[in-house]
């Protein structure tokens, strides 16, 4: 796991297999997870002293993003959240995974 943690931190994001999520279910810490109701589970791990969180994109990609700290994992996720929320209620909003 720390290769891909590395690989992670040296990206904006990575496109990862439903094998390395699965990796990352039995190898990391499992700190958050969400249910988006629109895209799978947004998650956060603590894998060795890396925090990564892995979402699951509109085009079923699954991407990996590496942060430094706890906090801004979580921020992350939570503005994440905010937009799904806002989707619901009919916002015409999307998430832009790529971005």
């Amino acid at each position: 796991m720390e290769a891909l943690a590395q690989e992670a931190k040296n990206s904006k994001y990575l496109k990862i297999s439903l094998e390395q999520v699965q990796e990352l279910l039995d190898n990391c810490q499992l700190l958050v997870e969400h249910d988006t109701m629109f895209s799978d589970k947004i998650r956060l791990f603590l894998c060795g002293e890396t925090y990564l969180v892995q979402e699951k994109t509109d085009k079923d990609d699954f991407l990996l993003r590496a942060f430094e700290t706890e906090l801004q994992a979580r921020q992350f996720i939570m503005e994440r959240m905010k937009i799904y929320e806002d989707m619901w209620d009919g916002c015409g909003c999307k998430v832009y995974y790529y971005d």
